[in-house]
């Protein structure tokens, strides 16, 4: 068996024009679909150290991403771990950091711990990216990008084809 080697650290950062609370409330927010996290909410009994999670979304029906809130620090600090339910690649963790600036808040999101070369690897660089830039759009505008809206009108129309593999009866929260 060889040993897995793991990706570097990566940070994804930006400055957000909106005081440290009110990124706080939306990112940790767990009442209705979040744009900037592909129209999924946070489904936990409660978001605190200790607890699964999954993010659900086409109503509840699909689960994208489970895993469990390791740590947090409101409003400064939220890490979890991470695994998409549609590949088999083990969790990894996700932290997002938040600063008080001039400006606004300085909102980090960053990834660790992730099979180098893994499908999981790329498909995590490709979604931190979209979060940090829809994150900022929604929050400043009320809305996420013109791409992130097709993109979402494209994944609801998808939503039919969806794997079974993802469907929420096959990720219970607490699993």
């Amino acid at each position: 068996m060889s040993k897995k080697t793991f990706a570097d650290r990566e940070i994804y950062k930006v400055l957000i024009n909106a005081p440290i609370e009110t990124v706080w409330s939306e990112l940790i927010k767990t009442t209705s679909p979040r744009p900037f996290f592909w129209n999924s909410s946070w489904d936990a009994k409660v978001m605190a150290p200790g607890n699964a999670y999954r993010m659900v979304s086409n109503g509840g029906k699909t689960v994208a991403v489970i895993g469990e809130i390791l740590e947090m620090d409101p409003p400064h600090r939220l890490v979890h771990s991470f695994r998409l339910t549609s590949l088999e690649d083990p969790p990894s963790t996700v932290t997002y950091t938040l600063k008080e600036t001039e400006g606004g808040t300085e909102f980090c999101l960053i990834t660790e711990n992730i099979v180098a070369g893994s499908k999981s690897e790329k498909s995590m660089a490709d979604g931190a990216r979209f979060i940090v830039k829809n994150f900022k759009a929604y929050l400043e505008t009320g809305k996420v990008t013109f791409g992130a809206r097709m993109m979402l009108g494209m994944f609801k129309l998808m939503a039919p084809m969806t794997p079974k593999s993802m469907s929420a009866e096959n990720w219970p929260r607490d699993r």
